[in-house]
């Protein structure tokens, strides 16, 4: 059996608006905003360079259903460069870009293949005059399909290679996204293809199968702090021993996460050198980077911490003079620090503080801790909107701030 070689990515939510940043000087956020445009420049320049018989693009090819001009263009042009190297794309649409949006149209290259919006249907790739593979695809006609449409995605013909796209949620999977197209994993070994072609959800996940192999490769350029690390695609390739599958990143900038134990460390200076370390670690990865510092342990700047305004001179500090092109830019300061007391001893040693824990320690959502701000129907609509890891969080951080406040006064009696 001869071998197919592939790249499959998915959710490039091209012209990414990045809302929320323009506090950022005007060339990293313009950096930003380029960042998903350059993102898939690379994935087509790999897809060349890897010399792959195709490109499959599984859903949210823009990041909304009323696309851009610019963005249209911007991908047109990537197609061309794919058309002039002999290189097919296959599309289907998903929620962000779904086919019942207004826009100016434009056509793409011949090489270019769409996936009905009707139901799903199935396309053959041709190598070398022959029947390579038969790709099956749908996309949404609208934002919000509900409904599992895997029973839709029926094997054809005798091809050597039968590959799904499929843009939806895997049953039981990540809890960040809305759940579309939903799916089992039995639906898809049932269908009997060699490998899916998954969009939809943000992280990269390999799903775990006997019969076949089924690979979600996140997004290709991470947006916000929550999509952070290597972002890409990956390069597979079907043959006599199954599918082979090597992740590529592409991002144009890293989203990243970083903590700093600040145990022993008394003043700002020192967190700021230590800050500045971390910086210049991650400018050596060679891609602009944007960072969430989060800073830990016993310390006796704790306190001075706790308040907004320290933390946001220290944020001016460290992003002074980042106006570059190999920018390292600190987006947050996360503050998960404590005065330096072991919370146990302090059990021990004080009926006041074994009390005050045995009150913190029994509130696990805000609807416990601010019971009374609940009651008021004004305010619990806003409150209503944390989810359940900010609201451990604001009760952390009020549990830390009363602690603050009782040891530097001294307060408890043992």
């Amino acid at each position: 059996m001869a071998s197919l070689k592939f790249i499959h990515a998915a959710d490039l939510h091209l012209d990414s608006p990045f809302a929320g940043l323009k506090h950022l000087p005007a060339s990293v956020l313009e950096r930003l905003k380029e960042s998903t445009f350059a993102a898939f420049s690379r994935l087509v320049d790999l897809t060349v360079k890897e010399k792959a018989d195709f490109l499959i693009l599984a859903g949210d090819l823009f990041d909304g259903e009323n696309r851009s001009l610019k963005a249209q263009l911007r991908l047109k042009k990537e197609f061309e460069k794919l058309k002039h190297s002999g290189i097919s794309v296959y599309v289907i649409h998903g929620n962000h870009d779904h086919l019942s949006g207004k826009w100016l149209n434009i056509d793409w290259p011949e090489n270019v293949r769409v996936f009905s919006h009707e139901q799903a249907e199935c396309l053959p790739f041709l190598k070398d005059g022959k029947t390579a593979a038969h790709l099956y695809g749908y996309s949404y006609p609208e934002r919000a399909v509900k409904t599992n449409i895997t029973d839709q995605y029926i094997k054809t013909g005798d091809a050597p290679f039968h590959i799904g796209l499929l843009h939806g949620s895997v049953e039981g999977g990540s809890e960040d996204h809305d759940v579309y197209c939903p799916f089992s994993l039995k639906d898809l070994e049932r269908a009997g293809f060699d490998y899916w072609a998954l969009g939809h959800i943000h992280k990269r996940e390999i799903l775990s199968m006997k019969e076949t192999m089924a690979i979600y490769p996140g997004n290709i350029q991470g947006r916000h702090r929550k999509e952070s690390g290597e972002k890409g695609c990956y390069a597979v390739t079907l043959g006599d021993g199954g599918p082979q599958a090597v992740f590529h990143p592409v991002h144009d900038v890293l989203w990243m996460e970083q903590e700093i134990n600040m145990e022993g460390l008394d003043t700002a200076g020192e967190l700021i050198r230590l800050c500045r370390i971390e910086k210049e670690q991650f400018r050596q990865k060679g891609v602009p980077a944007v960072l969430t510092i989060r800073l830990t342990g016993g310390t006796p700047l704790a306190a001075e911490l706790k308040q907004a305004e320290v933390l946001e001179d220290l944020l001016h500090s460290l992003n002074d003079e980042e106006d570059r092109r190999d920018f390292v830019w600190i987006g947050k300061l996360q503050d998960y620090t404590s005065l330096p007391a072991d919370r146990e001893q302090l059990k021990q040693d004080s009926v006041f503080y074994r009390d005050f824990f045995a009150v913190t320690e029994q509130y696990r959502f805000l609807e416990q801790a601010a019971a009374p701000l609940y009651s008021n129907s004004s305010v619990r609509k806003y409150i209503g909107l944390f989810s359940e890891e900010e609201q451990k969080e604001i009760i952390r951080e009020a549990e830390l701030l009363v602690l603050s406040e009782l040891l530097k006064e001294g307060g408890g009696e043992k």
